[in-house]
């Protein structure tokens, strides 16, 4: 979530007349960004198959661990029976030579979980970038299709941060907050009883 976020700190969405305009006549807006993030329908189902994904690689890796303890309480075994002096030294010697084997399966199965480990966390934070580009990719859409039909000249995240770690407003008044009207958009086509949230109880923004 976070890595998405300084994505969206970064997004000033600009729309500019193809003419220059005196700073008197610009029609500057703002949206929020994470807000409109957290509150399209797409994201939250992104984050229900992302928390099934994560829930699926648990369960192999809980399954693994469980093979490799199983294998680890063989080896104890083995190594107490190595040094039982009640055993004939013929025995002691089998079971010295399969403790060795045992050693060599554990070695191969850690190798094996940290690869896992590895991969999985890869595909995951692959998964996730993925789905978040596209979220993005849709908002950003939006955005600049109601800055175009309100004829805004710029529109400016609100929750964004710069580079030096200040908002990107550093100061709004009088602006007309389009976010509303930007989450209404997006979850225009949302699933009945699926999950978009309900209708913003905020005032009409200013014009």
């Amino acid at each position: 979530m976070k890595k998405s976020l300084l994505l969206f700190s970064s997004l000033v969405t600009l729309c500019l007349c193809a003419l220059p305009v005196k700073a008197a006549d610009l029609k500057i807006g703002v949206v929020d960004m994470q807000r409109v993030f957290q509150e399209y329908y797409k994201t939250k189902e992104a984050d229900a198959r992302l928390k099934e994904v994560l829930a699926g690689y648990q369960k192999e890796y809980q399954d693994m661990m469980a093979d490799y303890q199983k294998s680890v309480d063989e080896a104890t075994k083995l190594r107490s029976q190595t040094q039982d002096a009640t055993l004939d030294a013929k025995v002691r010697d089998e079971k010295t030579k399969a403790l060795q084997t045992k050693v060599t399966e554990l070695q191969a199965m850690e190798r094996k979980i940290q690869e896992f480990n590895v991969t999985r966390r890869k595909q995951l934070d692959d998964q996730s970038q993925r789905m978040r580009k596209n979220i993005v990719e849709e908002i950003t859409k939006v955005i600049t299709s109601l800055g175009q039909a309100g004829k805004y000249n710029i529109l400016l995240d609100k929750s964004g941060m710069t580079l030096n770690g200040t908002p990107t407003a550093l100061y709004v008044d009088g602006l007309s907050d389009i976010s509303d009207d930007i989450i209404k958009t997006m979850n225009a086509n949302a699933p009945k009883g699926g999950t978009a949230p309900a209708a913003p109880t905020t005032p009409p923004a200013k014009k």
